[in-house]
């Protein structure tokens, strides 16, 4: 059973009603914690695994003969973690007031459209392409690296300001089996960071862990026809599979250590979200150390190669030189963690960061030999719709 179906929720709030400034969202397979208020944050700059333990500790204190939350639930935390660590973003890590079980929505009514007053890429289709040339010249140096991802970000100042609840519901309504997810980064609540990410960082459960990177990617088509050709196109793609290679042949590295077990298959699969094929590969395991948490987990693994590179330090580098911006929590990590280890942690793509009427959307491709820039900013484009069709602009 999913760890997030061990209460049944609600069917009452199924449609995030009741979602206010301050509160987080972060839902898996069809269910969701909706987490009201904030009983306990930080943002640590170090040593963010010590500091989640101790705000479950504290909030345990705080809990302790009282209704912990709507579901009965011991304490959770919530937290997004930067994809720099050492860059400006800090970690964010929240416990709840209270906790609610939701489900997915159902039946939404159209989207109300808006109209977008300003519009800015950065950088532009021109600029982007260029970088992805000097990235692939990187490439062919010859001096180890293997891959780069590259992003870009779509600024835009809206109409009117953003509806969360109706946003967030439409992401979640479009990708019912990814990970649809809100946290608040400002101080009194209103900024957040939003984004439904079909990626699997890692799910912990007792000793079982998971993983389902996804890496390689292609444009869905309405015809059904077409749409599966596309699919067979992807899955056989020389470029793509050593995309997807690349990224799984780093996780395996990370987590075989920490495994009793590890089951990494030879081929990957096929996982699809609304506008989008990627190429994924589930890797399950068995912890060797019942303490290593799911937090611990995604720290381990996070930047891996389908956000950053590989390797990962000179991808890093290479990237700041090369990326016009701070990426914040863009390439990030979302999720949650309780008491007990468990959790589960999403890959933070397919995102934009909101205040008021402005947005940031951030959106990257991943570069390897055989890489055409044109198409890697037609891939960016693809993924950044993710978001545009919440918002009923597309």
């Amino acid at each position: 059973m999913d760890m997030l179906a061990r209460t049944p929720p609600d069917p009452r709030t199924g449609a995030l009603t009741g979602f206010q400034p301050g509160d987080s969202l972060f839902t898996a397979q069809g269910l969701g914690f909706h987490g009201q208020g904030c009983l306990l944050r930080a943002a640590p700059r170090e040593d963010v695994g010590a500091c989640a333990a101790r705000l479950l500790a504290q909030a345990a204190e705080l809990r302790a003969g009282t209704e912990t939350d709507a579901d009965g639930e011991r304490p959770l935390l919530l937290g997004l973690l930067p994809y720099d660590p050492d860059g400006p973003a800090p970690a964010l890590l929240r416990v709840p007031r209270t906790l609610r079980r939701i489900a997915a929505p159902h039946d939404l009514p159209p989207a109300r459209r808006g109209a977008i007053l300003r519009r800015r890429e950065h950088p532009d289709q021109a600029g982007y392409e260029r970088s992805v040339g000097a990235a692939l010249e990187r490439l062919g140096r010859g001096d180890g690296l293997r891959k780069l991802v590259l992003s870009r970000t779509l600024e835009l100042e809206l109409d009117r300001p953003l509806d969360l609840p109706e946003v967030l519901a439409r992401l979640w309504r479009a990708s019912p089996h990814g990970h649809t997810y809100a946290l608040p980064v400002s101080e009194d609540g209103q900024d957040y960071f939003l984004g439904a990410s079909p990626e699997l960082l890692v799910r912990r459960e007792g000793r079982r862990v998971r993983v389902h990177p996804l890496a390689g990617t292609a444009a869905r088509h309405p015809d059904a026809a077409e749409d599966a050709r596309i699919a067979q196109a992807l899955l056989g793609s020389p470029k793509d599979r050593l995309e997807h290679a690349v990224v799984v042949e780093a996780i395996e590295a990370a987590l075989r250590p920490l495994c009793r077990t590890l089951d990494v298959p030879a081929r990957p699969g096929l996982t699809s979200t609304a506008r989008l094929w990627h190429l994924g590969t589930l890797i399950e395991g068995e912890l060797a150390d019942p303490a290593i948490s799911a937090l611990d987990l995604a720290i381990a693994l996070h930047p891996t190669p389908a956000v950053c590179g590989l390797p990962t330090a000179d991808a890093r580098r290479a990237i700041a030189g090369l990326e016009p911006f701070e990426r914040g929590y863009f390439a990030g990590a979302v999720g949650w963690c309780d008491a007990a280890g468990d959790g589960a942690w999403a890959v933070a793509i397919r995102c934009a960061q909101a205040s008021g009427r402005r947005l940031t959307l951030s959106a990257g491709a991943g570069i390897v030999p055989g890489s055409v820039p044109e198409l890697e900013y037609q891939e960016t484009g693809n993924k950044l719709r993710t978001v545009l069709d919440a918002l009923g602009l597309l």
